[in-house]
């Protein structure tokens, strides 16, 4: 498949006003205030860095922390790591953000009301980063295309890039797949609980905090981000356990994905997860995805997964370029 050149991000303001960029992740907030400006990076205002505040504080202290970065009539593009309805710009929720709470929140309006004179426009951070990957990585001949990450939260989004649209639902969701149930990887004691407060997901097995739980689960020692890639170099068998367990729902959603639309004939997967383990993931996956699970499911074999799986490292999917392509409609979203 023909891959798309690389394409810079814009380095002069539009007409309409100063490009204002951020990018919103259950760890970290980046900023870029002008589109030739530096990337500034701070704490995110969530739960995950902050486990003893309350959402509400949280909340405004996002508010107040865009609403005093965006200078004077800018254009902003905003990537959100939270399940966002598209159509509106109100978050349902988010465990790594906000933990269980499911109240809609209404991000967009209140930032209208905070600072009336900037256009917000605000998309969900899987959204951000498919467009970005369309536009680097897709081929001309794409029908579809997916990006999947797999990090503090996991999501799926797909595209028609025939139609140049990302299909959502009545909710304006799409592709919310690390709140889906999983079977469960590991066969002692009772299912492991999500960010959002539910047993069972996928990211309750996957996310990096759900690593972080298989490891206590498996081995009792917490930590695991601190030892897991080390242990696994040295083919440590309870690494190799936990890494077999964490990527096992991540190939049932693959092998779903492509059982359910042929078409799709590129997906992409980062994360920090995929790109913190690097190396060992990608055999686990691919490993994974090459067993056989039944008459319809004979397995991929490699020369195809190297067609339609795509490894991305950091920088090879930037959720600002991608939000910033979003507000310029180079995908669009399709209600149902």
């Amino acid at each position: 498949m023909t891959v798309a050149p690389t394409a810079p991000p814009p380095t002069s303001e539009p007409a309409g006003g100063t490009r204002f960029a951020a990018d919103l992740g259950g760890t970290w907030l980046r900023i870029r205030r002008r589109a030739d400006s530096t990337v500034e990076r701070r704490p995110a205002p969530s739960l995950l860095n902050f486990p003893a505040t309350p959402v509400d504080e949280l909340r405004a202290r996002l508010v107040d922390s865009l609403a005093r970065a965006a200078p004077p009539a800018a254009t902003a593009a905003i990537s959100c790591g939270a399940a966002l309805d598209h159509t509106t710009g109100v978050l349902y929720g988010s465990g790594p953000l906000w933990g269980p709470t499911d109240e809609p929140y209404d991000l967009a309006g209140a930032l209208r009301r905070a600072r009336p004179d900037v256009t917000w426009t605000l998309v969900n951070d899987l959204t951000a980063g498919l467009a970005d990957f369309v536009h680097r990585r897709a081929g001309s001949d794409a029908r579809r295309a997916a990006y999947l990450t797999v990090s503090s939260g996991i999501a799926l989004r797909t595209a028609d890039l025939r139609e140049r649209t990302i299909p959502v639902d009545e909710n304006g969701l799409q592709g919310e797949v690390g709140h889906l149930p999983a079977a469960s990887p590991i066969d002692d004691g009772d299912p492991l609980v999500c960010e959002c407060g539910v047993a069972g997901h996928v990211a309750a097995y996957s996310s990096g905090p759900g690593i972080e739980r298989l490891a206590g689960r498996i081995c009792a020692e917490p930590g695991a981000a601190r030892w897991l890639t080390a242990a696994l170099g040295a083919d440590d068998p309870r690494a190799q356990r936990i890494l077999r367990a964490a990527v096992a729902p991540i190939a049932g959603l693959l092998r779903a994905a492509w059982c359910l639309d042929p078409h799709l004939d590129v997906i992409g997967i980062g994360g920090g997860v995929v790109d913190g383990i690097g190396a060992p993931y990608r055999t686990a996956l691919l490993a994974q995805l090459g067993n056989a699970t039944g008459y319809a499911d004979r397995g991929f074999s490699r020369r195809w997964l190297d067609r339609r799986l795509v490894f991305c490292t950091a920088g090879d999917v930037d959720c600002l370029r991608g939000a910033e392509l979003m507000r310029d409609d180079f995908l669009t979203v399709a209600p149902a």
